[in-house]
């Protein structure tokens, strides 16, 4: 196992250099600034990586062109975006000189419930790769060893057969998480011999830590080398399991689809450290487009560095956090404070992964969209629809959802003018009145993140 993880290795930086060794690169240079992000030549490298960013902007993106006259300017001079306004200005957002290169599409719901689509320059995914790879490193796991993904498979992350097998990628949807696929999941896992590492959904790792409850587990013989939570608040649950059966300590991870790796823990703290190299972070009053002092609670407002495509200046990111110095004068998250989505029960009464709501995304035309679970057996799909939206797939996410919630479930779909904010300004995407009912409550306290994140429980 060991050389056919050293062989992987080997291929990996073989075909970088082959084509020009870019992502070495990209490596070496988030690894020289995140070693001292504050030394006076990684700042005048976050500088330059700033200041021609901002340059390509308002020299070739029509927004940023118009705005400014074609002049780089501060900064703090750049308007404060979110989804939204780049949604509602997508064309102006795109670079002129990528208009007729390949360009790698994204695509979230966003946290307003809101599909969401960017498109990614060769260059920034070159980077978004090393990032990973550095920030992988920094938890234990080494390019080419086993990785077992527990996230949502859809079509714009699934890989081919092959591919994860050369990448040595076990696959596992958290849309199909039950005691089978659990039990299955273990016996490749524990007949593994090979370096293994996990990178999941918290909830995923919540749902394994409550199977090795149930079936009153020993501590796993086989040796783990890391694993990373992301996408979710990890609860000191799944802290502790993850602890106890793995005996090794979980480290949390803040990331997005539209961005990518934006932080991620130190091993034995609850801060997080900012990826500096690759993004400029701001900590922005929740009403106004102003910096708050070093500790206090704002918006998360990042410069994508490289990005040149859509280049995201001053991008609202929808999370709250506050940032301050640590010991060695860095600037770490403290707190990381972002939407946390209710979790479903189906007509079992068996708790079913939230994530499930973004297959409704593979039906065109579909703008905003909620999941309302009414009551057992009861459940809402409300849809703010668009003219590409074929009515007569209303059928097929009926059949579709049947099969999470249960064949004898009842549900219906609502069309709505709108999905109601909240006072947040946000969108909930999951409301389970279910659980107020039936006085759930004490029961899914254990089983997802309730209240605000915090260095207790964060993103």
């Amino acid at each position: 196992m060991k050389v056919l993880e050293f062989a992987r290795k080997v291929l990996f930086w073989t075909v970088d250099f082959l084509k020009g060794g870019r992502v070495r690169r990209h490596f070496k240079d988030i690894e020289y600034i995140q070693s001292d992000p504050n030394s006076p030549k990684a700042l005048k490298r976050r500088s330059e990586h700033l200041g021609r960013l901002m340059e390509h902007a308002v020299e070739t993106v029509p927004f940023y062109k118009s705005l400014m006259g074609g002049h780089c300017t501060k900064l703090e001079h750049f308007p404060v975006v979110d989804k939204a306004f780049i949604r509602e200005n997508y064309e102006k957002f795109t670079s002129t000189l990528y208009l007729d290169k390949h360009n790698h599409e994204v695509s979230t719901s966003g946290s307003t419930g809101n599909p969401f689509k960017l498109l990614q320059n060769k260059g920034k995914r070159e980077r978004n790769i090393a990032d990973t790879l550095f920030f992988s490193k920094r938890s234990g796991f080494e390019l080419g060893a086993r990785l077992y993904y527990l996230r949502l498979w859809d079509k714009q992350y699934k890989k081919s057969g092959w591919l994860s097998k050369i990448q040595n990628i076990d696959m596992q949807s958290v849309d199909d998480i039950n005691d089978n696929s659990l039990h299955k999941w273990f016996t490749r896992f524990e007949r593994d011999r090979s370096s293994k590492n996990i990178l999941a959904y918290n909830s995923a790792l919540r749902s394994i830590i409550q199977y090795l409850d149930k079936i009153n587990s020993e501590p796993l013989k086989s040796k783990t080398n890391s694993v990373i939570a992301m996408a979710e608040g990890m609860d000191d649950y799944v802290r502790q399991g993850i602890k106890k059966y793995f005996k090794i300590e979980p480290l949390s991870r803040y990331s997005n689809s539209e961005n990518g790796i934006i932080g991620q823990q130190f091993y034995g703290s609850r801060d997080f450290e900012i990826n500096e190299a690759s993004y400029y972070v701001e900590i922005l009053d929740l009403n106004r487009d102003i910096p708050v002092k070093s500790g206090e609670s704002g918006r998360i407002v990042i410069t994508d560095l490289f990005n040149y495509c859509m280049p995201m200046i001053r991008y609202d990111t929808g999370d709250v956090g506050r940032v301050q110095k640590d010991k060695s004068g860095r600037l770490v998250f403290t707190v990381i404070e972002g939407r946390k989505m209710d979790m479903f029960t189906n007509t079992k009464g068996e708790f079913v992964s939230s994530h499930i709501i973004h297959h409704i995304l593979q039906f065109k035309g579909i703008d905003q969209f909620q999941f309302v679970e009414e009551d057992d057996f009861s459940y809402t799909i409300k849809l703010k629809v668009n003219d590409q939206f074929d009515y007569s797939n209303e059928s097929k996410v009926v059949e579709k959802y049947k099969t999470y919630f249960g064949e004898n479930a009842n549900i219906v779909v609502e069309y709505v003018k709108d999905i109601p904010l909240l006072l947040s300004g946000k969108r909930k995407l999951v409301i389970n009145n279910a659980i107020k009912k039936n006085n759930y409550t004490k029961d899914i306290s254990q089983q997802s993140p309730i209240g605000s994140y915090d260095l207790e429980s964060t993103k």
